[in-house]
């Protein structure tokens, strides 16, 4: 199925917002383990995965809109 240009940066976004998440919790949590503070460790492991959670949830609420959008777009050329 064709997409429009807008629905292709819908997933250019969706793709580089995971990828950029995920690698940027990452690097904020190893400087925060590398600080070697009180509690160090806990702190990392929550930016972390709040990190992933939030990246994953950002991705899936985009894919979602272009799966939408492709469904509409279907039935819109069943009517016509």
């Amino acid at each position: 199925m064709k997409r429009n240009w807008i629905e292709k940066l819908l997933i250019v976004i969706a793709w580089i917002g995971l990828i950029g998440g995920i690698a940027f919790g990452t690097l904020v949590s190893k400087g925060i383990f590398e600080s070697n503070q009180e509690m160090c460790f806990p702190q990392a492991l929550v930016v972390f995965v709040g990190s992933i959670f939030a990246s994953v949830a950002g991705w899936a609420v985009l894919m979602l809109l272009v799966s939408i959008s492709n469904k509409v777009r279907k039935i819109d050329s069943k009517v016509n």
